[in-house]
């Protein structure tokens, strides 16, 4: 009902305004640069109307197409929200060339002429500008996904014009401009069973009697959550053997998809590994 409310208040505004521009008005009365910059304005928000009651509506139509509110934040949302920004900026640049007297082709012609200057100084911007589009319509990293870049490991929880926002596991909001992530190698380690996790850790050679025998002892250690975990999920796996110590993985699968759930266990799971390595170092 609020959405609806705000789509036809918008369109309301829109028809007083056109009407209130086009009719005989008092600003007809003041002096000729006022009367231009009061319908300059005018124009300016009927535009910014017209394109955010455009932004609703397909916000609206995607929601209901896919059964979703349209409250709840995705991929789309951002891309259609990134394009109405980029398009109200343009907006207010000619907006503010009409009240200096240079008409839409004029501003045109002189941007032709210096577009090149522009995107030489600019590039960075742009490349981030696009790279952003294509992730907002693209099913390679969504929103809430669960991605690696380089050594940053976290939730996608917005994706912007110009940068990626990265909530890592310590809560930590990590800013990443958009081309930066295009150019990286990415881990989504959402578009997998999202179930399966993973806990690295690194122990001395010496502390363990075989890789079997400390597998044992981690499944030991996790019976306390067997009603959550996969029986026969269970892997301890060898990463990269060292001079006095060994890189290793214990990997283990979650019975449902729950994703505070999944933090709440991998933060014990992590404290149980702790606890049986540490036992052996006493």
């Amino acid at each position: 009902m609020r959405l609806a409310s705000i789509i036809v208040a918008e369109i309301l505004l829109i028809i007083l305004l056109v009407m209130f521009l086009d009719s005989e008005t008092p600003i007809n009365y003041l002096s000729k640069g006022v009367t231009v910059g009061i319908r300059l304005l005018g124009r300016f928000f009927i535009f910014v109307m017209a394109g955010d009651l455009l932004r609703r509506f397909f916000i609206w139509a995607y929601s209901r197409k896919h059964k979703q509110s349209h409250r709840v934040k995705n991929n789309f949302q951002f891309g259609i929200n990134n394009i109405a920004k980029f398009i109200f900026g343009l907006g207010i640049i000619i907006t503010i060339f009409g009240f200096f007297g240079i008409d839409f082709k004029s501003l045109v012609t002189s941007l032709s002429i210096i577009a090149a200057a522009i995107a030489i100084i600019s590039k960075e911007y742009i490349n981030d500008f696009i790279v952003g589009l294509y992730f907002s319509f693209s099913k390679d990293v969504e929103i809430n996904d669960y991605i690696q870049l380089e050594n940053i490991k976290g939730k996608v929880t917005e994706i912007q014009m110009l940068k990626i926002k990265i909530l890592n596991d310590d809560d930590d909001l990590i800013i990443i401009p958009n081309s930066k992530a295009y150019n990286t190698e990415i881990i989504n380690y959402t578009k997998r069973d999202i179930r399966s996790l993973s806990i690295d850790f690194q122990i001395d050679i010496n502390t363990i009697k075989s890789i079997e025998h400390l597998e044992e002892e981690l499944i030991a250690s996790l019976q306390n959550f067997s009603e959550y975990l996969e029986p026969n999920s269970f892997n301890l796996k060898i990463v990269e053997m060292k001079k006095d110590a060994i890189d290793l993985k214990f990997q283990y699968t979650l019975k449902h998809l729950d994703r505070e759930l999944q933090k709440r266990i991998r933060k014990k799971t992590i404290r149980q590994i702790f606890n049986s390595i540490s036992i052996k170092n006493i």
